[in-house]
């Protein structure tokens, strides 16, 4: 074999090997990722059993099947003084709004997919690569009903730490004023507010959710990185109930 054919093999053989190192490396993390992400949707924070005597609160759980969201109720045209939204910001006010239906997640993402048909391999990337991150605020006129809606009754305790733990992830200015970003929307009314952590693998929109109601202290997954992580814990609850 000629010096320069053999230098070509040496090469193949040395990029295959790679390549195979490179597959079985990714293969390993994925189902690393997996087997966690399994563990921590059926392994739960037990439920905080000192319940306050005062009435429920009802929100609701809302799950596209790949993200998820929260929704508080409004009273009276005004959102909770406990989160720094301000009716000025949405562009109908709050008159006439039930719910506000609450998220978190990745600003790429949440600014550029409106539909699975939009993902890229761009945003992909830049959300995994700790993205920069957001709220969204959505006004609701009615009650949320549908498929992948769950209904959550707290007590008095609960829904103070829900809206406590909410009102601190938004990234707030100097004068604590939460931070809008202008002439972003979706189109129905929405607004987006500069948040924090940042996004990534390990933290998304659904294990925020998850998050955010395990602060509550409500019995749930102590991680849940998909959609279905919130939905198998939401029915757990559903049939405790």
């Amino acid at each position: 074999m000629a010096d320069h054919d053999q230098t070509i093999y040496v090469f193949v053989r040395r990029l295959s090997r790679a390549v195979v190192i490179c597959v079985v490396v990714v293969l390993a993390i994925l189902a690393v990722y997996l087997g966690a992400a399994v563990t921590g949707t059926v392994w739960m924070v037990d439920a905080d059993r000192t319940a306050s005597a005062s009435g429920k609160t009802t929100v609701y759980v809302l799950s596209s099947g790949f993200h998820s969201d929260i929704a508080i109720p409004v009273n009276g045209g005004r959102a909770p003084e406990a989160l720094p939204v301000l009716e000025t910001d949405l562009p109908g006010g709050l008159e006439g709004t039930q719910y506000l239906i609450i998220g978190w997640g990745s600003q790429t993402a949440y600014t550029s997919l409106l539909a699975l048909s939009d993902l890229s391999a761009e945003i992909i990337v830049k959300a995994l690569f700790f993205d920069r991150s957001v709220m969204h605020i959505l006004p609701i006129a009615g009650t949320p009903y549908g498929e992948g809606v769950y209904r959550l009754d707290l007590d008095q305790k609960q829904y103070e730490r829900l809206l406590k733990f909410m009102a601190n992830t938004f990234s707030v200015d100097d004068d604590g004023g939460a931070q809008l970003l202008s002439g972003i929307t979706q189109g129905f009314g929405d607004v987006f507010y500069r948040a924090r952590p940042r996004f990534s693998a390990l933290y998304g929109c659904n294990a925020w959710t998850g998050h955010a109601l395990r602060q509550a202290g409500v019995s749930f997954g102590r991680w849940t990185p998909f959609a279905q992580s919130i939905e198998w814990n939401m029915d757990r609850l559903s049939a405790e109930n």
